[in-house]
């Protein structure tokens, strides 16, 4: 495996810099260049590869055909923006076909036949990627194809938010926007119900901030799952924000707690049956997290198709304890390259749990968003290479 994935690196890293004067532009920066890259890769030192600041791909930016490559067959991935400014990364149908099915893996668990997401429908998220479109490039949220990857994992799916059908065609009559409906608590529990009493396993989550609302509305112990439930959620959200979504800040603990208590989960089988999903729009890079009682937190481990280091933001040199940003190695597994994004940092920050030789982390905790990340003066820092596409 670790050969592989040094041939799908060298691969992945050689098409970035022959494709991207922008790449190359800040890799010069840091005396850098392709021979330099192989090296590191060789070595497997794949710390030192520079990364290209997940911010670059803002919509604001203006550098998406800077990062992308629009000559072959591809469309955008998306991402649901909480500021209204979306990331777009181009790829191909292999990439995108296999980022897809990642997430049926991730939010997977054995032996479930039915997710219950607390989510827009498909209907919505196929509207909002329609409406994504760029210069008539076709566009996908990332969110869908997490619904749609998931989806095919299980035989029968249920969103709780989805288009009333019947009173968005009267609006359109009158020129006025969709209607949305939201699942009742009751309809929530009567499908976890039909589950519970039929002795079948149940996957419930999708964002938080739209399963919190269930939790107020229903009561401790008003189901006993146990081991017949599974939580899996994706896309953050616990800051109380995730894309047009508001709400209070989740505390976690509490958070996984209350879910415990509704849906008759045992704390002993919370490190198995209840995980988060870390992946963010810039990379390929899926990373599952259960709950650990030790850290009172989800505990990351990163799989064999990427790396994961936390960096000091100042330097991006790799940490071996404490809190630093998150850069993510992950070349491409399917298809041609088509966006200058092997290597990125992200504007989350985590703590190490623990960590290889090499410099890589093998577990992470405690990811929260940077509070740096937009601070003023930082412009010659690693994480604010974004800037230099000016020059």
């Amino acid at each position: 495996m670790e050969t592989s994935f040094q041939d799908l690196l060298r691969d992945s890293v050689e098409s970035q810099w022959r494709r991207f004067a922008y790449y190359r532009r800040l890799c010069a920066r840091r005396n850098v260049f392709l021979a330099d890259l192989l090296g590191f890769i060789s070595d497997g030192a794949c710390h030192r590869i520079p990364s290209v600041a997940s911010s670059a791909f803002k919509l604001s930016k203006g550098l998406i055909e800077d990062l992308n490559d629009l000559t072959v067959p591809g469309v955008f991935q998306i991402s649901s923006s909480t500021s209204g400014d979306p990331s777009y990364v181009y790829t191909g149908p292999a990439e995108l076909a296999r980022i897809t099915e990642r997430y049926g893996e991730t939010f997977g668990f054995p032996g479930v036949a039915i997710g219950l997401a607390c989510a827009p429908s498909l209907r919505i998220l196929r509207a909002l990627s329609k409406k994504g479109a760029y210069k008539g490039i076709p566009a996908v949220m990332r969110m869908q194809l997490g619904l749609e990857g998931s989806a095919a994992r299980y035989d029968f799916t249920y969103t709780t938010v989805d288009v009333d059908i019947p009173r968005t065609l009267l609006n359109r009559l009158a020129r006025r926007p969709a209607v949305i409906s939201k699942m009742s608590a009751a309809r929530l529990a009567a499908i976890v119900h039909d589950a519970e009493t039929h002795g079948r396993r149940i996957s419930i989550g999708g964002l938080t901030l739209l399963l919190r609302p269930y939790l107020d509305e229903l009561r401790d112990g008003e189901f006993a799952l146990q081991a017949l439930g599974h939580v899996a959620f994706s896309g953050g959200g616990y800051s109380g924000a995730k894309g047009s979504i508001r709400g209070a800040k989740i505390d976690k603990p509490a958070f996984v707690a209350r879910i415990g208590a509704v849906f008759g989960i045992e704390p002993a089988l919370w490190p198995t049956h209840i995980k988060d999903i870390y992946s963010f729009t810039e990379t390929p890079a899926q990373i599952e997290g259960y709950w650990s009682p030790a850290h009172d937190d989800f505990l990351f481990r990163p799989s064999a198709d990427h790396r994961v280091y936390i960096v000091d933001p100042e330097t991006e040199a790799p940490l071996r304890s404490g809190r630093g940003l998150i850069k993510v190695v992950a070349p491409y597994v399917a298809g041609r390259p088509t966006a200058a994004n092997t290597s990125v940092l992200q504007f989350d920050e985590a703590e190490i749990a623990s960590s290889d030789p090499d410099g890589s982390v093998t577990a992470f905790t405690h990811v929260s968003r940077f509070a740096g990340a937009e601070a003023s003066g930082t412009v010659g820092c690693a994480f604010k290479a974004a800037e230099i596409s000016g020059d």
